[in-house]
């Protein structure tokens, strides 16, 4: 079902009672809706429903800690980054690539890890930095970082999704604006966040993998954004 982001924005301010569909969206409350919205889809991309924009960077990290973003702080610039998603290695030569096993900063240096992990910690805005085991990094390795990029969509883009895709888009974006605009009561507020989270149950029930969208890097440098209002990105196993 192609939906544009201004038609589910109206649909959601209808349902929590912020403006009837017969009447023109204010434009202030549009914007707001716009905001809540790309905050649904990144929430969802970060909770592994949505897989919408993923890219890589490929580097020799040289050492032990790298900064990977943007900014005149990174070390390695991967632009848009939103969240990195897992780290692999090759040496010269090899054809395929190995995954680092991703811990936590805090297990980071412990000693029952072998060489091959990583960690990464939020330093700023779009700017992460990578560790790496000093053994690791003697070898000269090269590695790739596979990331989430932001998602921010506009007005009259299109979203292509299956019908229950966009019903739990609206969904919980007719929650979030009962919230910032309390024009129903607490029982109402109740009920709409029930609903949103009985859809979630259900296509997560569906979907093992907890994914609306899959989506791979686009190797033929096409437009990622043509891709996505394309459709090209939905996995067949959900038509």
């Amino acid at each position: 079902m192609a939906s544009t982001v201004r038609d589910i924005i109206v649909e959601a301010a209808a349902r929590a009672n912020v403006c009837p569909r017969k009447r023109a969206l204010p434009e202030d409350i549009f914007v707001s809706g716009l905001n809540l919205f790309n905050g649904v889809m990144q929430e969802y991309s970060t909770d592994g429903y949505i897989e919408a924009y993923k890219s890589e960077v490929d580097f020799n990290p040289g050492k032990d800690s790298v900064y990977v973003g943007v900014g005149d702080d990174a070390d390695v610039s991967a632009p848009g980054i939103q969240l990195p998603k897992k780290a692999l290695y090759k040496y010269d030569g090899a054809v395929d690539w190995t995954e680092l096993e991703f811990i936590a900063y805090d297990q980071f240096y412990s000693s029952a890890y072998t060489d091959y992990v990583v960690s990464w910690q939020p330093v700023g805005p779009n700017l992460y930095k990578m560790y790496f085991k000093p053994r690791f990094i003697s070898s000269n390795p090269q590695v790739k970082l596979i990331y989430n990029l932001e998602m921010q969509f506009n007005d009259n883009d299109t979203v292509n999704l299956p019908t229950p895709y966009v019903e739990l888009v609206t969904r919980a974006l007719t929650y979030k604006m009962a919230v910032k605009y309390p024009r129903v009561d607490d029982a109402a507020r109740a009920r709409l966040k029930s609903e949103q989270e009985e859809l979630e149950k259900s296509l997560t029930a569906v979907n093992a993998s907890q994914r609306i969208i899959t989506r791979d890097v686009n190797a033929n440098g096409g437009s990622l954004n043509a891709w996505f209002r394309s459709g090209g990105f939905v996995s067949s196993r959900f038509m």
